[in-house]
């Protein structure tokens, strides 16, 4: 779990990445109980996603200079120093983001996956992203709880990102992002309805189809 105010921050720690590895960006606002409880989660995360997968606060800050930018407040103690955040930092990134590929931020606690892309002209690849509404995921009974679902996330990433299925693609460059969802959902959902078909509600689920992307 890292703080992440802007893209080029992520752009800049997946450079230094050698291995392949999953993308996640976590769009929560402190602005209620339910993400303030996301929130204090963020330093659990961070132990427990390993090298397999980088996970990104969006709009937050580690660094201690943001104390005096006045569209930065402190939301928390997280590992070892204070994060904040700033709802113009979510913004623009949002903005760029949707700018950057076909995808339209829900408003609500939204997680979106990709893989790093490692000796590549871009550090990050969205070829075949998914984008998660854990709010809808929640009202659906889709997902049981949030950290059900980062818990089976991470420990589904870490599968397959070491599996032989994916060694054997790595020519490819690609990671199955779906299949990590897919094992994610069936370890953390609370209905008997089968991953399948709960990947077909297209306001919990979008994925890639066509990117257009802006250099």
């Amino acid at each position: 779990m890292f703080a992440a105010s802007t893209y080029e921050e992520i752009v800049q720690r997946e450079q230094e990445i050698e291995n392949m590895e999953i993308v996640v960006f976590l769009f929560v606002k402190p602005t209620n109980q339910d993400a303030i409880d996301i929130i204090h989660e963020f330093e659990y995360i961070h132990y427990n996603s390993d090298k397999y997968c980088s996970i990104y606060a969006i709009g937050y800050s580690n660094d201690p200079v943001k104390h005096s930018d006045h569209s930065y407040r402190k939301v928390e103690n997280i590992i070892e120093g204070d994060w904040y955040f700033s709802n113009k930092a979510f913004v623009e990134f949002k903005n760029n983001l949707e700018q950057r590929i076909k995808w339209e931020y829900s408003g609500e606690t939204e997680i979106l996956i990709l893989q790093n892309n490692p000796g590549g002209r871009d550090s990050l690849s969205f070829v075949n992203y998914v984008a998660i509404d854990v709010n809808k995921g929640l009202r659906e009974g889709y997902i049981d709880s949030f950290q059900r679902f980062m818990e089976s996330l991470v420990r589904s990433a870490r599968s397959n990102v070491t599996a032989k299925e994916v060694v054997s693609d790595i020519r490819k460059n690609r990671i199955s992002i779906k299949n990590t969802i897919t094992g994610a959902i069936e370890d953390s959902k609370r209905i008997p309805t089968s991953a399948k078909k709960i990947l077909k509600d297209r306001l919990f689920y979008r994925c890639a189809n066509n990117i257009n992307f802006k250099y």
